[in-house]
């Protein structure tokens, strides 16, 4: 019951089903048990039931898939089970007035699971660091995360190329499929950079073998590593934390002091969460992605859920500075897979093209 079916559409309509049904079951039994009582209460009674129940089963299965299982209910009651209730109603009751909101939230559906998530934002960006001697240009990409390439995807590549960047700096996960590694390879092949392009693993990453992945993509994999880049600016050092990694201060000092001095020093993290020990060590950029701004965001509130301890401001996505520090979070290109909702609200993917010029 998705807009967009992927490899994972048959589990993920057998849930939808099995979600639609168990509301319209509990709203059976709550009418024969409770007969006297109004439709509202009865269908307000089945709705938290069925919520309840899909909770209990997310807790069960734990986890990130426990919470997306979850996410998964709320949306297939909001935008499934309520519209067929308020068709049913319209005709039922010659009320045919409530096909309009029953159209409306198949209309956000469709928004939330076609549209923006196909609408992706080309941000442009100058920051401003000292001791560079010339500007240099840097495309980030995040968390492509698909189930298979869409017209966004050629957008992208398309604007990351016409863009002509130094370096190219991609913060981790890459699909949410194994079955697609050899059309996705292709792509990132497709991605061109005067000076390097750049991955550090995410989450998702270890349904790949990722030195065997890259070869041959153009992308060098900087996992618990670094590389110090000649370049008109001077010397760019970029350093890379694995996953696994992020937290550990020992490595990143130890990383940043075998690559020794640079006219600027760039951390690729997956998680932001590494920002904290990069502002303490002199760093003048962090580029991370994973938390893909929340996803779904509220309007007033922000994100729903980061999955990250940083600040929700960062997570957030966007350029922050942070004393001397620049901390670069990317909304990400792609949607959260296995069994989530495959849908963005009000946070739209994000591609970044920066440009990082000599501070005056």
């Amino acid at each position: 019951m998705s807009f967009y079916w992927n490899i994972f559409g048959p589990l993920n309509l057998g849930l939808d089903l099995a979600m639609v049904a168990s509301f319209f079951l509990l709203v059976r039994i709550n009418r024969g048990l409770q007969s006297g009582k109004g439709w509202w209460a009865i269908l307000r009674q089945a709705a938290l039931g069925a919520i309840f129940l899909w909770t209990m089963a997310g807790l069960y299965v734990g986890g990130i898939v426990g919470v997306a299982l979850i996410a998964r209910c709320f949306w297939t009651l909001f935008t499934v089970a309520l519209p067929l209730l308020l068709a049913f109603f319209a005709v039922r009751r010659a009320r045919y007035l409530l096909f309009a909101p029953a159209l409306l939230l198949v209309g956000f559906k469709y928004y939330g699971e076609v549209l923006e998530p196909g609408w992706v934002e080309v941000e442009r960006a100058v920051i401003t660091v000292e001791g560079l001697k010339a500007p240099l240009k840097v495309a980030h990409i995040s968390d492509l995360q698909t189930d298979g390439l869409r017209p966004m995807h050629l957008a992208v590549l398309s604007a990351v190329n016409g863009y002509s960047p130094d370096f190219i700096f991609f913060t981790g996960d890459i699909l949410n499929h194994a079955a697609i590694q050899p059309q996705i390879k292709e792509y990132l092949g497709g991605f061109k950079s005067r000076r390097g392009s750049f991955f550090v693993g995410g989450n998702v990453d270890g349904l790949l073998n990722l030195p065997e992945f890259f070869a041959g993509t153009g992308f060098a994999l900087l996992d618990d590593s670094y590389r110090k880049v000649r370049h008109e600016a001077g010397a760019v050092g970029i350093v890379g934390l694995g996953l696994d990694s992020f937290a550990d201060r020992p490595l990143l000092k130890k990383l940043l002091s075998a690559m020794g001095k640079a006219d600027i020093t760039l951390l690729l993290s997956h998680v932001p969460d590494a920002y904290p020990n990069a502002v303490e060590l002199g760093v003048d950029a962090v580029f991370s992605g994973h938390t893909h701004g929340g996803q779904v965001c509220l309007p007033w509130f922000g994100p729903v859920l980061t999955m990250s301890g940083v600040p929700r401001k960062i997570a957030a996505g966007g350029i922050h500075l942070v004393k001397e520090t620049y901390v670069i979070v990317s909304r990400g290109l792609g949607l959260e897979g296995h069994v989530a909702p495959r849908v963005r609200l009000f946070c739209r993917p994000n591609l970044l093209l920066l440009e990082i010029r000599p501070k005056k």
